[in-house]
């Protein structure tokens, strides 16, 4: 797991990890650079590719 990882937060359903915006930021960046495989970049971060696909899509429709 990356250490810019949190822990889960007080309330929040058990599981249910929030991302700190930099961490959140830092992924999104680099997934936009050529060549880099979002799946392969997910993984080394410790996340699942579907939720930095998710936090892609979210960050295009507000930019």
């Amino acid at each position: 797991m990356s250490d810019m990882q949190k822990n889960a937060s007080p309330g929040r359903p058990k599981g249910c990890l929030n991302y700190p915006p930099e961490f959140k930021q830092r992924l999104i960046e680099a997934s936009f650079r050529p060549g880099v495989s979002i799946s392969r970049l997910a993984l080394d971060n410790g996340i699942n590719a579907n939720l930095l696909f998710k936090w892609r899509q979210k960050w295009v429709n507000v930019n």
